[in-house]
């Protein structure tokens, strides 16, 4: 069994080159082979988001506290709330953030592809994307 400290796992600020505004990241998990697993506590400031993004098997985000939008490729974004899951297929360019009012932090839960590889990350989404009208 292993214990990791929160004191051993430093918040993290989000880079401007893949999130636009202020997002704070706290590692939770970064598994050792053979696990592929990899757990991230990811903080957004109002209006802060993630560059679009893909990753090899997917993308599992659960919703902790606050209003968060969460967008595929081609549909419209979609409201995540406190309790909801959201589960991105593999290698779908994705975004996901806080509402344009409101804090929001979910839990990012993924697995490096069986070559090793990881997030692929694309442009920034744009301000007309952001703040299209929710589906629900």
């Amino acid at each position: 069994m292993a214990v990791v400290r929160a004191g051993a796992r430093p918040t993290k600020q989000g880079a401007a080159a893949t999130f636009t505004g202020v997002v704070f990241q706290d590692e939770v998990l970064v598994g050792k082979a053979p696990s592929r697993m990899r757990a991230t506590m990811v903080s957004f400031t109002p209006g802060a988001r993630t560059a679009w993004h893909s990753h090899p098997v997917g993308q599992t985000l659960y919703c902790v506290s606050g209003v968060g939008r969460l967008c595929l490729k081609g549909e419209p974004p979609r409201a995540l709330n406190p309790g909801d899951t959201g589960m991105i297929p593999p290698n779908t360019m994705h975004w996901h953030g806080a509402a344009p009012d409101r804090l929001f932090s979910h839990l990012a839960m993924s697995e490096s592809g069986e070559d090793g590889g990881g997030t692929s990350w694309g442009e920034h989404v744009s301000d007309a994307e952001y703040t299209a009208k929710t589906a629900d």
